[in-house]
């Protein structure tokens, strides 16, 4: 039996298939609304020869690096295994483990870009198929994740111009903090503002499976034009990275461009600590925006004269507060979950996260991933998702697991068809 994909209406012949209430399945016949056939360099023949060869962008920073180190402390990573030149040079597979946080870009004397020559590094072996088992695992994994999430009965598409793209792990953690942030949205645009529920298959690209990435937005590019979408408006910083390297004709913009700075009416008790997520250092003005909008709750904070929070008698003075100004790193800091290291080397992977929880002792944690909460709270730190403080959603206390971030994208997008 053959079948028509219903909004490309090319013919199905691999398709990867969700039905409700089942698991995953490959390859069945079916009539579901989100059928799409897919691409994984794990189940198709071996890439041409030329696939082999390194990136120009590539080979010009081996050309101009110099190994001088000075990248190397600031990365738990580049710590480990040493100098990005050595490491695609004589250990390319070990690139699998950098987190793509681009903080050794901004330490180069040079200018150069060491993590865009590590990601292209990636794509080569990916590409070629030349991975280590724990890579193919991660990539496994990171298709059945994307797939999944990018079809029945966890997509809904709002028929409304402009929509909110929570992203999958907002999504997953926190429904309430997404029907509050679209409310929301509705209000400040007086424009009706409905949501997009769908997965731009980022954790492919983290990993340097860059091919299906490309064609998921191709797919998500016509369910919104199906829809009538002119404007999305994303609550995750890789959504929006997606979205910038692989561009669609909506007009999309991160959601803290949008909000004013004063919309956080009471930050918690204590110093905030502003975590940047990884692909902020990707958007211009957007870092600027996230501590402009705690600054903004800060100052309110201290002008209303707020009591010191209890249990810091015996802290030095530095951890009394509220503080003057909000903390945040001057690099890039991954969370440990970037390139999905979590799963290929978890060792690694708790030494970011420590490096992150270290440097915010004695302070709250507020950033704008819930991945990144979700990586944290699992360390026993007291933190905020930034949309959580502007809608005044109660924060987790605990990490999501999977299968009840899943339970709550289907309850989300089926409580979306069902208005």
């Amino acid at each position: 039996m053959k079948i028509n994909d219903p909004i490309s209406n090319v013919p199905i012949t691999n398709a990867l298939i969700i039905y409700p209430h089942t698991p995953i399945l490959r390859y069945p016949v079916t009539t579901t609304p989100f059928a799409f056939t897919t691409t994984n360099h794990f189940n198709s023949p071996k890439k041409p020869l030329e696939y082999a060869f390194m990136s120009d962008s590539t080979e010009q920073f081996l050309d101009k690096c110099d190994t001088c180190g000075q990248c190397t402390d600031a990365c738990p990573f580049l710590t480990e295994y040493g100098e990005p030149d050595e490491i695609i040079r004589n250990r390319p597979q070990k690139a699998f483990l950098c987190t793509n946080c681009t903080a050794c870009n901004r330490l180069c004397p040079q200018d150069l870009q060491p993590s865009e020559a590590l990601f292209q590094t990636k794509i080569r072996l990916i590409r070629s198929r030349d991975v280590p088992k724990a890579t193919a695992q991660a990539v496994k994994a990171a298709v059945s994740f994307a797939e999944r999430g990018h079809k029945a009965p966890f997509v809904h598409y709002s028929e409304t111009e402009t929509v909110f793209w929570p992203g999958c792990s907002l999504a997953g953690t926190s429904p309430e903090t997404v029907n509050k942030t679209a409310k929301l949205l509705s209000d400040l645009l007086d424009t009706p503002v409905g949501l997009a529920l769908d997965c731009c298959f980022d954790p492919l690209y983290q990993i340097g499976d860059v091919d299906p990435v490309k064609e998921a937005v191709a797919r998500i590019q016509k369910r919104l034009d199906e829809k009538g979408v002119h404007r999305l408006i994303v609550g995750c910083a890789n959504c929006k990275k997606i979205f910038t390297q692989y561009p669609i004709t909506q007009r999309v913009e991160y959601i803290l461009e949008i909000l004013p700075d004063d919309i956080i009416e009471n930050l918690p008790d204590g110093d905030p600590y502003l975590h940047h997520p990884c692909p902020f250092f990707r958007i211009e003005g957007v870092p600027e925006k996230a501590k402009q909008i705690l600054q903004v709750s800060l100052d309110a904070k201290r002008a209303s004269g707020s009591p010191e929070p209890s249990g810091t008698d015996d802290l030095p003075d530095i951890f009394s507060g509220p503080a003057d100004k909000v903390d945040e790193p001057d690099l890039p800091s991954c969370c440990g979950y970037g390139g999905s290291i979590n799963s290929q080397d978890p060792d690694l992977a708790e030494k970011f996260t420590e490096k992150v929880t270290a440097d915010s002792v004695g302070a709250y944690i507020v950033t704008s991933c819930m991945g990144c909460v979700n990586r944290f709270v699992w360390k026993n730190r007291e933190t905020y998702h930034i949309l959580d403080l502007v809608t005044g959603t109660k924060p987790i206390k605990k990490p999501v697991s999977a299968l009840k971030k899943w339970a709550n994208r289907h309850k989300l997008a089926r409580s979306q068809r069902n208005t």
